[in-house]
């Protein structure tokens, strides 16, 4: 469904998005909001793992899979909408597209522990992310798109540690 819905938005708007920053923007900050609906919250929130101190590394991997999967249907919307158009974008900077979302889906997942203006200086971290990985497109650097899957390496390994040290610190108490 959520596919279908950006693909038709991307079709229909696609040639107003021209801008490298405003389309790293839009697929980083449509990814940080798709991961934090209410249903994944809940679900993260009642993890009662006793060994989450232990193992919050590893849960953090396997947290990641599902709501990073679900990112994905927001970069390839947009490239199938604006394939659509007649105006397919390069593969470089369509698979820089789709490490954006996922950088900004793992960024954001941390703001499932977090309540208020907390949740959304993560949706917000997790956009600028994106952000971040577009400038080299917007910068018409030579070297783009290798620029911008290093950067993507970067961050994605710091949003995986920090989603792993708050699964580590989260002590859920049990509900009575």
């Amino acid at each position: 469904m959520q596919f279908a819905l950006i693909g038709t938005i991307s079709y229909l708007f696609g040639r107003l998005f021209t801008d490298a920053l405003l389309i790293f923007g839009i697929v980083g900050f449509v990814s940080a909001a798709s991961v934090v609906d209410q249903q994944h919250r809940k679900l993260l929130r009642r993890l009662t793992f006793f060994a989450a101190p232990l193992y919050g590394r590893e849960l953090a991997r396997a947290h990641v899979i599902a709501p990073a999967a679900a990112a994905l249907s927001v970069p390839l919307g947009y490239l199938s909408g604006a394939a659509l158009q007649g105006r397919a974008l390069p593969a470089p900077f369509a698979v820089a597209l789709v490490l954006a979302a996922l950088v900004a889906a793992t960024v954001s997942l941390s703001s499932a522990f977090r309540d208020g203006y907390r949740a959304a200086l993560y949706v917000g971290l997790a956009g600028l992310a994106a952000l971040g990985l577009g400038l080299p497109f917007e910068l018409r650097l030579a070297a783009a798109a290798q620029t911008s899957a290093v950067l993507a390496a970067i961050e994605g390994f710091f949003a995986l540690r920090a989603f792993g040290e708050t699964l580590a610190r989260y002590d859920p108490l049990p509900e009575r």
